[in-house]
C-alpha cells in the first residue's frame, strides 16, 4: 500500500490553532486528503481509536507538533497525562514510531525546547533522538517553507498549474527632496553662472561699428534706459521667485484607494498572518498578526502607484522586513511581493 498521508498529532490544550494552521499551509501542496487532522477530518460514527490507527499506518509521515505544555499537561489528580497510557497523543506517537515506513517529525512550536529521555515515558522515549523541525511564529512562512522542503522528498506535491500572477516589482525607493527639484536647481545654478560671467559696469561690450555706421555714445542716453545687467546675486532668490512653478509640484494629488482594514497576507500561495491597516491619505500604519498574536508592526506610503513598507519591526528578530504591492482592480486586491533581508516572495493581500 502506497504511503501518503501526512498526520498532525498534537495536544489540544498545547498547540490547536497552529496545528489547525499547518493543516490549511500543507492542503494547499499536498491536497486535503493526504492531510489528517482528527477534529476535522473524522468523520461521525467512526471508532476514534481504529480510524486513528489506520490513519497512521496510512501516513508517510506524522508530524509530532510539541509546544511548551506538551509534556507537562497534567489530569485532574496531578498526574503527568503523557506517562497515563490511555493517553492519546502517547498512543499517536507510539503507532507512529512502530511503523515501517512512517517518517517521524518532531516539531517543535513557537518557545517550545528540545525534550530528553527522562521527560517521556519509555515507550517514546527514542522520539528525542529524532531530528527536530520548528515552527516559530515570527518566522512561520519560512518555517513552512522549510518543512514543506523536507515533505516533498516523501510526499509529492499536487500537480498544479497555478493561475499566472502579475509579479510587481518593487517601488523605487521615495524620491528625496534634491532628487524631486535637482532640475530647477540645475536650472537656476546654470542663470547664476551666466550672471556671474557678464561683464561688469566698468567694462560695458562696445557696440560694432560698421562702414558709415555712427558709435553711439552711452552717456548719451538717459540714464533710467539704461539697462545695466544686475552684477549681484548671491542666492540667486529673484530669478527663483520669478520662474512660474506648478503649485506643490513634491506633492502631486494621487488617486487613493481605499486600502485600511484586514488583509489577510499570502506567500506563495501560503496563508502567512495577516495586516490590520491603518491609512491616513498616502501614509498609513500596520500591525502584523500570527494567530491572532500581534507580532510586529510599521509604517509604509502610497506613492500612486504602490503601497510599501517604509518601516517594519518584527518582533523578537532581527532579520529585516519590507513589503510593496500594487493593485490593478481600484484596491480590492494587492500583488506584490514581501522582503526578507532584500530576498523577494510573490505574495498577495485578500481583504478580510
Amino acid at each position: 500500500m502506497e504511503k501518503k498521508k501526512i498526520f498532525i498529532s498534537y495536544r489540544q490544550s498545547d498547540t490547536q490553532s497552529e496545528a489547525s494552521r499547518l493543516k490549511e499551509n500543507l492542503e494547499d501542496i499536498f491536497g486535503s486528503e493526504n492531510v489528517f487532522f482528527d477534529i476535522e477530518t473524522l468523520e461521525p460514527g467512526l471508532n476514534f481509536a481504529k480510524a486513528i490507527e489506520k490513519t497512521i499506518q496510512q501516513s508517510a509521515v506524522v508530524l509530532v507538533l510539541i509546544g511548551e505544555t506538551w509534556a507537562e499537561v497534567k489530569d485532574d489528580q496531578g498526574n503527568l497525562r503523557l506517562f497515563k497510557e490511555d493517553d492519546w497523543v502517547r498512543k499517536e506517537v507510539s503507532m507512529a514510531l512502530s511503523m515501517e515506513n512512517t517518517r517521524v517529525i518532531p516539531v517543535l512550536v513557537k518557545d517550545a525546547k528540545k525534550l530528553s529521555h527522562d521527560q517521556l515515558p519509555d515507550n517514546i522515549k527514542s522520539l528525542a533522538d529524532y531530528q527536530w523541525a520548528e515552527l516559530t511564529i515570527p518566522r512561520w512562512r519560512n518555517d513552512v517553507e522549510k518543512l514543506v522542503k523536507s515533505l516533498e522528498k516523501i510526499i509529492p506535491p499536487l500537480n498544479i498549474n497555478p493561475e499566472k500572477k502579475i509579479i510587481i516589482p518593487p517601488p523605487i525607493k521615495p524620491k528625496s527632496w534634491w532628487a524631486k527639484n535637482y532640475l530647477w536647481v540645475l536650472g537656476i545654478f546654470v542663470v547664476l553662472i551666466i550672471i556671474g560671467s557678464w561683464p561688469p559696469e566698468n567694462n560695458p561690450i562696445e557696440p560694432e561699428v560698421g562702414p558709415g555706421s555712427e558709435t553711439p555714445e552711452v552717456t548719451d542716453l538717459p540714464e533710467e534706459e539704461i539697462n545695466w545687467p544686475q552684477s549681484e546675486n548671491p542666492n540667486g532668490n529673484e530669478i527663483y521667485d520669478n520662474l512660474q512653478l506648478e503649485e506643490n509640484y513634491d506633492q502631486p494629488t494621487l488617486e487613493v484607494f481605499n486600502y485600511s482594514g484586514k488583509w489577510w497576507l499570502w506567500e506563495n500561495d501560503i496563508r502567512s498572518g495577516y495586516f490590520l491597516i491603518s491609512q491616513n491619505g498616502n501614509y498609513f500604519q500596520f500591525d502584523y498578526y500570527y494567530f491572532d498574536q500581534k507580532v510586529g508592526n510599521g509604517t509604509g506610503e502610497y506613492d500612486g502607484t504602490y503601497i510599501y513598507t517604509t518601516e517594519f519591526d518584527l518582533f523578537a528578530d532581527d532579520q529585516v522586513y519590507a513589503f510593496s504591492f500594487g493593485s490593478y482592480d481600484q484596491g480590492k486586491s494587492w500583488d506584490g511581493q514581501t522582503f526578507v533581508n532584500g530576498l523577494p516572495t510573490l505574495a498577495r493581500l485578500i481583504k478580510d
